[in-house]
């Protein structure tokens, strides 16, 4: 502040970026009503908490605002998900309760006998997961011919090794014949 008592009325220029004196300008408006004035402030503000903006200060408090942002994103995903898996449904569950829509869809016991149930024998077998032996062997048939087709294409794969450049690998197979696996594929 001793500046200012003994400051007389010279000025200096210094040359700067045109782009970077248009926003000094549009800032030192916000600051107070002269550049000079403006320049400082920042500079007893700097001086005064003796930091640089490349000091280890800095640094560390930009990197612990960066780990702060991602940690509360981190937090508000977590709520979000919160929110949509648990306070929604159960939210959902008391609403019908109360409205009295969930003791109209209750028509069906919850639990059901299975000794009381009458089912044919393809009913049981679908329940557990059987399959027809025709099924099973159609299945096995066509793995096995996927399976020739793929060794096929194998064999026609070749490795190159140019002069220059990584090794890389070419497959040697017609467009028809490419058309043709496509086909049996689907």
């Amino acid at each position: 502040m001793d500046i200012k008592i003994n400051r007389k009325n010279t000025f200096s220029a210094i040359s700067i970026n045109r782009i970077t004196a248009e926003r000094f300008r549009a800032y030192s408006k916000t600051v107070s009503k002269s550049h000079s004035d403006t320049i400082d402030t920042m500079i007893d503000f700097f001086e005064k908490a003796k930091i640089t903006p490349k000091s280890e200060v800095m640094i560390s408090f930009i990197r612990f605002q960066n780990y702060m942002t991602g940690r509360f994103d981190y937090i508000e995903e977590v709520l979000r998900r919160m929110e949509r898996e648990q306070l929604k449904p159960t939210h959902d569950m008391l609403k019908s309760l109360f409205d009295g829509t969930a003791l109209q869809r209750s028509q069906q016991p919850l639990l059901v006998d299975k000794a009381s149930v009458r089912m044919t024998r393809e009913e049981w077998d679908m329940e557990e997961g059987k399959v027809s032996f025709e099924k099973y062997h159609d299945v096995v048939k066509a793995r096995g011919e996927d399976r020739r087709t793929f060794f096929k294409v194998l064999d026609k794969i070749k490795m190159v090794e140019p002069t220059f450049g990584k090794p890389y690998f070419k497959v040697e197979i017609d467009a028809s014949e490419l058309k043709d696996i496509r086909e049996k594929l689907k």
